[in-house]
């Protein structure tokens, strides 16, 4: 097995992967933690120690989209630590009876490369199973959730929950319920799956389900003076000007 946890304090964040599924641990206000992308069933256990080597209690989870391997702990930590859950405001139709577009097996294998930039971790593969099937969305049974009711959504230009400094884009083309989160004194993206890394480069979404969408998303992105990439797959990018690798 092969859990890789990675500091980046001047950015505030760990970053917590199990083969290529990132996670991330933010410092937020106070002694508030805000997890994101939480998507294995048991990351829970992951971040337990790491939470009490920060000293700090996790208030919020938060996800960039509703897929199974972003949100597949959500549930477990909600029951661990009593924290906030909040999901894009688009995911929260899925609760309802909207029913959400995902990639086609297709448009997945276009991310290939994913597969062999982390090390191999049989747990995040069995996970990452367990997750399609038992909570978000992605597989046959469209939205399953587990969890409790999100505490509410998060759109455009709010501020995540005891982390202001983090900002909410909408980031659609991936999926329609995309976003990610900007910090502006930092200058770092993490931006869920709307873009990968692969080779240490940024990609944006190879697997889509509005083409037109993803287009607008990566124009807007590409405004950003982005210079730390956190993705939800790949390893992390630094540079004076990501977009320019």
């Amino acid at each position: 097995m092969s859990l890789e946890i990675e500091r980046m304090p001047a950015l505030s964040v760990t970053r917590i992967s199990r083969w290529f599924f990132n996670c991330y641990l933010l410092a937020g206000a106070g002694d508030a933690l805000v997890v994101v992308d939480p998507g294995m069933p048991r990351i829970a256990e992951d971040l337990a120690p790491i939470a009490a080597e920060l000293r700090g209690f996790i208030r919020v989870v938060a996800a960039t989209h509703g897929h199974g391997d972003h949100v597949g702990g959500a549930a477990a930590l909600e029951r661990r630590s009593d924290a906030a859950i909040y999901l894009p405001a688009v995911t929260l139709n899925y609760l309802e009876e909207a029913r959400p577009r995902t990639p086609s097996l297709a448009q997945m294998a276009r991310a290939w490369p994913l597969l062999f930039g982390q090390p191999f971790d049989r747990r995040g593969a069995v996970g990452s199973l367990w997750a399609t099937w038992t909570a978000g969305f992605g597989g046959p049974r469209g939205m399953v959730w587990a969890a409790g009711d999100p505490i509410g959504g998060l759109s455009e230009g709010m501020s995540l929950p005891h982390a202001p400094e983090w900002t909410v884009i909408d980031s659609p083309g991936h999926t329609d319920d995309s976003i990610v989160f900007w910090n502006e004194r930092t200058r770092t993206l993490l931006s869920g799956d709307a873009v990968v890394s692969i080779h240490g480069r940024p990609c944006f979404a190879p697997d889509i389900v509005d083409a037109a969408a993803a287009k607008r998303t990566e124009r807007r992105l590409r405004d950003l003076p982005v210079a730390h990439l956190l993705a939800g797959h790949g390893r992390p990018i630094h540079a004076e000007s990501v977009w320019a690798l």
